[in-house]
């Protein structure tokens, strides 16, 4: 049976109840990085249900569920993220998150129910695909571990993948379009940690302490200044402070200070400099003070790439398959960091954009209390998914 963009429309329109009713649920019930156990249940559950093959508990709660129509083994990997921040949910509606200072702030709900839905779409459809599909459903990218961590426990072992495709919600975008980027599309970030000790004491007497707050904000001033004043301004890159704790008192220097963040650039080189840069102002600076420095650095993620012969493969495919779909060329790149750069070095592939901004309750930024999505729009991730996993690839061309 060949496959029509009016069939593909149709049958989106018959799985669009269920999957908004299964991204409401999972917007209630959100689970943080490392915890997604309820999460992976319900997904595989529903999985089963669509009559896939499911593989459950890789790199944590991560699972793979097959469609296997095809005998050759050929693989279209479809991929979503599972994980919810720790971001008090401030909307007021009825799916609006019952876990305390924790949210679905970041749309993940809506890649993991458009990626079931796609899934529930093409086990009706009960087409003689090209190729097996399978949904890859990922724990922890919050904490940009669990791609590693997938792919550390064999994830894609005996899978023959010839691409693999994921969808992230855009609210700066128009609603239903999909941006394509070719190329570099999102940052290669780190994680650090910074832990001072000083000597406590008095309010009253700091000149017998070593004040760790003090030096605290001298480090972090100067943390800052490597970004605006010895890093080439041709060269994006960011340095974000993202948490500091110090002290139990107001008339009590602390023994001790912590601060973390991230580091995010567009250029192997500069990302380099900016690590060696760090760790001498913090040990120098604290030295200068008197007090030790534990400095520790996590490389969280690649830069994300896009390869552009499969951006335009994916460009035909969509407008083949969905010609009313307004695609949007992306000209910068973001400086968010996100770990499906991971599977991107295995496997060609792309990450896309999904507009889901309309009225303005749904154009509030990503990681933002108040985040919601148009769920209109998810009709439009599950039908680009859906033709991308039917429509040939032309991988010997890459």
């Amino acid at each position: 049976m060949t496959i029509t963009p009016e069939m593909l429309q149709t049958a989106a329109d018959e799985v669009m109840a269920e999957t908004i009713a299964i991204r409401r649920h999972l917007h209630k019930n959100p689970e943080l990085s490392g915890e997604e156990k309820k999460t992976a249940q319900f997904v595989a559950k529903q999985c089963r249900t669509f009559g896939c093959d499911v593989h459950e508990n890789i790199g944590g709660h991560g699972l793979l569920a097959t469609l296997s129509p095809c005998k050759t083994g050929r693989t279209i990997l479809l991929r979503a993220d599972m994980d919810a921040l720790p971001i008090q949910d401030a909307k007021q509606c009825d799916y609006a998150s019952s876990v305390n200072g924790v949210s679905h702030s970041c749309g993940h709900d809506a890649h993991t129910a458009m990626l079931l839905g796609t899934m529930m779409l093409l086990s009706r459809l009960n087409l003689e695909l090209l190729y097996n599909v399978t949904a890859l459903f990922q724990p922890s990218e919050e904490i940009t571990e669990g791609a590693a961590a997938m792919l550390k426990d064999g994830v894609l072992e005996g899978v023959d993948a010839e691409r693999i495709y994921a969808l992230h919600v855009y609210p700066y975008l128009p609603s239903g379009s999909i941006g394509l980027k070719s190329g570099a599309m999102c940052a290669a970030a780190d994680m650090f940690e910074v832990e001072l000790t000083g000597h406590g004491g008095h309010a009253a007497r700091p000149h017998e302490c070593i004040d760790v707050i003090l030096i605290a904000s001298h480090i972090i001033q100067a943390l800052h200044h490597i970004i605006s004043r010895q890093v080439d301004p041709m060269h994006p890159a960011v340095l974000t402070i993202g948490q500091i704790n110090a002290g139990h008192a107001a008339n009590v220097i602390p023994e001790k200070a912590c601060f973390s963040g991230t580091v995010r650039s567009l250029n192997v080189e500069t990302h380099e400099e900016i690590r060696a840069r760090m760790d001498h102002i913090i040990r120098q600076t604290a030295e200068t003070w008197g007090a030790t420095a534990s400095f520790h650095m996590r490389h969280a993620t690649p830069m994300l790439k896009n390869d552009p012969a499969v951006i335009e493969e994916v460009r035909r495919n969509i407008s083949t398959l969905s010609p009313d779909t307004n695609i949007i060329d992306i000209d910068q790149p973001s400086m968010g960091g996100e770990d499906f750069a991971e599977f991107l070095q295995h496997v060609p592939g792309c990450l896309m954009r999904l507009g889901t901004g309309s009225e303005p309750s749904t154009r509030y930024s990503l990681h933002h209390p108040c985040f919601d999505i148009d769920e209109k729009a998810m009709r439009r991730g599950i039908i680009v998914l859906a033709a991308l996993a039917i429509s040939p690839t032309g991988k010997k061309g890459l």
